[in-house]
C-alpha cells in the first residue's frame, strides 16, 4: 500500500475521532471493527446481485459494485486498524513483509470462496477483540486470551484477504482502494 493510502486512512480516522458522537476509546475501537461487518454485508448483497442469485431482485448489481464494496471493506478495515494500532501503515508494512506474492494474489475466479474467506477473517477479528477485552459475547467477564496486537494482526490479514478478492476483480486492488479513499476524503473535506 502506498504512503498516500495511509495518509487518507489516517485523515478519515481523525475525522471520525473529531466529528463522530463522543465515545470511549474502547467503544470507538469496537464500533470501527463492527463497521467492517456492515461493509462485508454490502459485499454479500452486491455479490448476490451480480450473480442474479435472488429471484425477487434479479441482476441488481454488477461486478463493479462488488469491487466498490470490497474497496469499502478494505478502507473500513484500514480505519479500524489505524484506530486500534495508532499506526496502521506500520502494521500493514509488517504484514506485507512477512508474505510472499503468491499469498497476497488471488488464484483464479474464486469470488464466492474469497468472500467467505473475508467473512472468516472477520470472525477471527471478533474473536481477538473479545479476547483482548476479556469480555464474552454476552458481556460476561472472561479470561483475557488476546492482545490488541493480535487484533491488529487479524485486521491486517483481513485487509490482505479482501485485497486479493478485489485484485481478482479489478486487476489492481490498491488503485481501486486509492480511488475510493480519494472520493471519501473529498466528501469529508466538503
Amino acid at each position: 500500500m502506498k504512503v498516500e493510502t495511509w495518509e487518507h486512512v489516517t485523515r478519515l480516522r481523525k475525522w471520525l475521532d473529531s466529528d463522530a458522537a463522543p465515545t470511549s476509546v474502547e467503544d470507538a475501537r469496537l464500533l470501527r471493527v463492527l463497521k467492517i461487518s456492515e461493509e462485508l454485508g454490502e459485499v454479500a448483497e452486491a455479490l448476490h446481485g451480480a450473480l442474479g442469485a435472488n429471484p425477487r431482485k434479479g441482476a441488481s448489481h454488477g461486478w463493479g459494485d462488488v469491487a466498490s464494496e470490497l474497496a469499502d471493506v478494505i478502507v473500513t478495515a484500514g480505519v479500524a486498524l489505524d484506530t486500534v494500532s495508532g499506526d496502521g501503515a506500520a502494521v500493514m508494512g509488517h504484514q506485507l513483509q512477512s508474505r510472499t506474492v503468491d499469498e497476497t494474489t488471488a488464484a483464479g475466479d474464486i469470488r464466492l470462496l474469497q468472500v467467505l474467506a473475508i467473512s472468516g477473517g472477520m470472525g477471527a477479528v471478533a474473536t481477538a477483540v473479545y479476547g483482548a477485552l476479556g469480555t464474552g459475547p454476552r458481556g460476561e467477564a472472561v479470561e483475557v486470551t488476546h492482545t490488541w496486537g493480535d487484533v491488529e494482526a487479524r485486521l491486517g490479514e483481513l485487509i490482505l484477504t479482501a485485497a486479493a478478492a478485489l485484485d481478482d476483480l479489478t486487476g489492481d486492488a490498491w488503485k481501486t482502494v486509492d480511488e475510493r479513499l480519494r472520493f471519501l476524503v473529498e466528501r469529508v473535506a466538503a
